[in-house]
């Protein structure tokens, strides 16, 4: 029967194994079909440098500074009024930083840990970079800014210790302390970089996306043709190369949707709806390749979108859904817990927790994402009216607005589990189940968000953009978000904070490196 069925599935599908021509060939996606090229009797103006770059967030603003310093010309494309991007810090090794604080960290071992909790799929090539560089970028990067009032120092963080083997976190994550904005302090440092530019060596044009690349007859991209305010064309001329660094596509829900389905519905976590994947979609256009889906994700729950922002969602209280449930183990990883509210409805839950907090927080865990201060945090929230509180658990429950009986009876079974000391409905460890049994009860709402989509295109060790036949595509770079193949799995593992804004600034010099042919 199994032979049978075999050839009857092969004859199906014709000798060699295709399906056959009169079958309809499934949909391509919109975000994949180019537009029309802009011809040169449409261009307004141009413009020539040695290098275009796409993007001036944090990869971009690093890949500009860094050929202007070494005597290249740049052209930079950016979509915003200004530099943009969001950040606290930066994760690097080997830097000047740690060896004052007597730190000692093997970049391979963070490398290694990292890719091995991304499913394994991140390039060799492309994480060595971190290894290798990222300590002389960041010493370069210091050597600019560490005087600057309002711009650096940088300083190391140096993390609590872990008592799990699930909230440790490497000490490589450095801080620009010399601005704290609502977006972070990494701002400051790019638009400091693009600041102290050479002007004789750099054009920026702010408000003009980049909207389709230029190739010669050898499929050499050769320039960029970008938009200005008043709807008129200008191409831009690189004499060697392109870089793109034009950020995720976080707010492009197809393609969300299409390379990263299991995060689908969550909001995007960002405040600007400027990242729709424009680099990608240009590079896909003449024929680059995406790295295979899924794609890695950072989903932060701090972004304050739906419900007020507060620190301290890793916290193990006991977690319930919008119908009063309880649904899971709640002592999991930070960057895990919005997996299970994907099962909920409203993808969120609430974190429920009475008032012996102010000595049980303390006896919770510490490291990583545990350090956050509940001390602090609950009265924040009482004074800003932004957590819920009963005196009673049906008092909770309304103020949740969640089913009262179903609540009361799920916080009832879970205080009796904390009596036995066994966590036989989930498997929670005994240490962090704490009773839900003095008044006053409070309650936070929670909700992830896509903040950053981490997958890119397909990429060498040089950054140089690879087409669908795996060959490099001359004159292509690609950096930040706009490349891949360096996260993987589903999320971005939080044991080395920084690591998004680090990729970018590594990735951004690297491919500005590579690209003008510097020693590096």
């Amino acid at each position: 029967m199994a032979g049978s069925a075999v050839a009857a599935g092969a004859a199906a599908l014709g000798a060699t194994g295709i399906a056959s021509a009169d079958e309809p060939a499934a949909p391509v996606s919109s975000w994949k079909i180019a537009p029309e090229p802009i011809g040169d009797d449409q261009i307004a103006e141009t413009f020539e440098a040695d290098l275009v770059v796409v993007g001036a967030g944090a990869a971009g603003c690093m890949a500009t500074a860094t050929a202007v310093d070494d005597g290249a010309s740049v052209i930079l494309l950016q979509k915003d009024e200004e530099p943009f991007c969001h950040g606290y810090a930066f994760a690097a090794n080997g830097t000047s930083k740690q060896k004052e604080a007597g730190v000692e960290v093997d970049g391979w071992e963070v490398m290694n840990h990292i890719n091995l909790l991304s499913e394994n799929k991140a390039k060799t090539e492309v994480i060595r970079n971190w290894v290798k560089y990222s300590g002389e970028m960041t010493d370069w990067l210091a050597e600019k800014i560490d005087g600057v009032e309002g711009v650096g120092p940088i300083i190391l963080e140096s993390p609590e210790p872990a008592d799990d083997e699930w909230n440790y976190t490497f000490t490589v994550t450095h801080l620009p302390v010399g601005n704290f904005t609502p977006i972070g302090s990494v701002p400051p440092v790019i638009k400091y970089l693009i600041a102290e530019c050479d002007p004789a060596l750099l054009d920026a044009h702010y408000n003009t996306p980049a909207v389709q690349l230029r190739k010669d007859e050898s499929g050499r991209v050769t320039g960029v043709i970008a938009q200005r305010e008043d709807g008129s064309y200008i191409l831009c001329n690189a004499k060697k190369g392109v870089i793109l660094c034009a950020g995720d596509y976080g707010n492009d829900l197809e393609m969300r949707d299409e390379l990263m389905p299991y995060a689908k519905g969550l909001p995007a976590g960002y405040a600007k709806k400027t990242d729709t994947g424009d680099g990608h979609k240009m590079a896909v256009w003449i024929g680059a390749a995406m790295e295979p889906a899924p794609h890695a994700c950072n989903i932060h729950y701090d972004p304050e979108l739906k419900y007020p922002n507060y620190q301290g969602t890793v916290m193990p209280w006991l977690r319930v859904n919008a119908n009063g449930e309880r649904f899971s183990n709640e002592d999991v990883p930070y960057e895990q817990i919005y997996a299970k509210d994907m099962h909920n409805p409203g993808l969120m839950h609430f974190q429920v927790f009475d008032a012996d907090y102010t000595t049980t927080w303390k006896e919770m865990g510490k490291g990583g994402a545990m350090r956050a201060n509940w001390d602090e945090i609950v009265p924040q929230a009482l004074e800003a009216g932004d957590l819920r509180v009963g005196e009673t658990l049906e008092e909770l429950a309304e103020a949740m607005e969640v089913p009262v009986d179903v609540f009361v009876a799920t916080v009832e079974r879970y205080n009796e589990l904390c009596d036995k000391g066994y966590d036989e409905d989930f498997g929670k460890q005994a240490a962090r189940m704490k009773k839900v049994a003095t008044p006053p009860f409070y309650a936070f709402a929670r909700q992830a968000s896509c903040l950053t989509p981490l997958g890119g295109l397909e990429i060498y060790g040089n950054m140089q953009v690879l087409d669908e036949s795996g060959k490099p595509i001359e004159g292509l770079y690609a950096a930040g978000n706009n490349s891949g193949n360096f996260f993987g799995g589903f999320v971005q593992r939080m044991c080395a904070p920084g690591f998004g804004v680090g990729r970018a600034f590594l990735t951004g010099r690297v491919a500005a490196k590579r690209a003008i042919g510097a020693e590096y």
